[in-house]
C-alpha cells in the first residue's frame, strides 16, 4: 500500500463519483479506478458500492474515511511543521555570549527582535566567554556564539589555516558585526574621569584589574606589551575571571582596567569610559559558528541582525 492509495480513496469518496476524483487528482479516471481496486484488492473487502452514475461508500469505507481523513490532516501539519523548520520558522537555536557582549545594544535588539519575529523558535542564551564558546561549537553544545576578539587573532576566510579555529582545530565561520578599539574604564569620581581621552603614560601610577583570559581586552602580556611601549610597568593589582567582574571593582575604586570601546557598547553609569589616545589595539565583534554546520534558525539570526546594522 502506498499513500497514494489513500489519496485517491478519500478523494473518490468525498466526491462519491470516479470522474470527479480523478479531475480533483488531475489523472485519468481509469487510474482512480485502478488505484481503489488495488486498495480493495490488498485490504480484501469492497470499500465502494458502483452505481449507474457515482459510487457509494460500503460499511467497510465509512469506517475507513474517517480515519484516512484525519491521517492527512496530520501528514498535512506535519510536512508544513518540516517546511517551518527547513526554512529556519521553527525549530530551536542555541547562542552563547559573554559579558562584554551584554553591554552591545546590538545584541539585545536582535534578540528581542528574533524573539517576537520568530515566536516558533526555541532560542537558548547560553552565557560562556569567547574562549568557552569555541570548545562549545567544537562539542556541539551551541549552535552560534557571539565573541570578540582582539588583535592577536586573526579573522582570514582565505587562508584557512588563520581562521578562528577552537582549540581542536575546529575551524569556525562568521558573520562580523563590527570593529572597536580601547579605552580605560574608572570610577566616576576618578581625577581623569572628565578627560576627553587619556594615554598610557597617564595610567602609569594606576593600579589595573586585569581579566588574564579575555579574547578581547589586553591580558597580561598584551597588557604589559603596551606598558612597556608607553615607558613604564604595569601595576596589576586584581585579576578577575569575567569582564562584568572587572567592571564592578572598578566601579567601587578598585582600580582601572583597559576595556573594548565602539559603537553600541554602553557601560554602567557608576563607571566613566574614557578613549585612549596613544594605543591601537583594533578589536572584532563576530557571530561565529562552526564551518558547513549552519542551521537554518541561525540564517534567520543573521537577517535579523543585518537588519540592525
Amino acid at each position: 500500500m502506498e499513500l497514494r492509495h489513500l489519496r485517491y480513496f478519500m478523494a473518490a469518496a468525498e466526491e462519491e463519483h470516479f470522474g470527479r476524483a480523478s479531475d480533483r487528482l488531475h489523472v485519468t479516471r481509469p487510474a482512480v479506478s485502478q488505484i481503489i481496486a488495488d486498495l480493495e484488492n490488498e485490504l480484501r473487502t469492497p470499500l465502494f458500492e458502483r452505481l449507474a452514475h457515482r459510487v457509494k461508500l460500503t460499511e467497510a469505507g465509512r469506517a475507513l474515511l474517517p480515519k484516512v481523513q484525519g491521517l492527512m490532516k496530520d501528514l498535512d501539519v506535519a510536512l508544513a511543521m518540516v517546511k517551518r523548520v527547513g526554512n529556519g520558522n521553527s525549530g530551536s537555536l542555541k547562542i552563547g555570549y559573554g559579558s562584554l557582549t551584554l553591554l552591545n545594544s546590538l545584541f539585545r535588539d536582535s534578540i528581542k527582535l528574533f524573539r517576537e519575529t520568530y515566536p516558533d523558535v526555541h532560542l537558548t542564551l547560553i552565557e560562556m566567554s569567547t574562549t568557552d564558546q569555541r570548545r562549545a561549537l567544537a562539542d556541539g553544545r551551541i549552535d552560534a556564539g557571539f565573541m570578540h576578539f582582539g588583535p592577536s587573532r586573526v579573522l582570514s576566510r582565505k587562508k584557512p589555516s588563520i581562521s578562528v579555529a577552537a582549540q581542536d582545530e575546529t575551524v569556525l565561520d562568521w558573520f562580523k558585526i563590527q570593529t572597536g578599539t580601547m579605552g580605560v574604564a574608572m570610577s566616576n569620581d576618578h581625577p581623569l574621569a572628565q578627560k576627553k581621552s587619556v594615554t598610557l603614560t597617564n595610567l602609569a601610577s594606576e593600579r589595573f584589574v586585569v581579566v588574564p583570559n579575555s579574547s578581547a581586552s589586553p591580558g597580561f602580556g598584551p597588557l604589559y606589551t603596551l606598558c612597556q611601549k608607553a615607558g613604564f610597568e604595569p601595576t596589576v593589582f586584581q585579576e578577575v575571571q569575567t569582564i562584568s567582574t572587572q567592571l564592578n571593582l572598578i566601579s567601587v575604586g578598585m582600580g582601572v582596567g583597559l576595556v573594548v570601546t565602539g559603537k553600541g557598547f554602553a557601560y554602567p553609569s557608576s563607571l566613566s569610559v574614557i578613549p585612549l589616545a596613544d594605543v591601537e589595539y583594533p578589536t572584532t565583534f563576530i557571530l561565529g559558528w562552526v564551518k558547513g554546520e549552519k542551521p537554518p534558525t541561525l540564517d534567520r539570526m543573521l537577517e535579523v541582525i543585518k537588519l540592525l546594522l
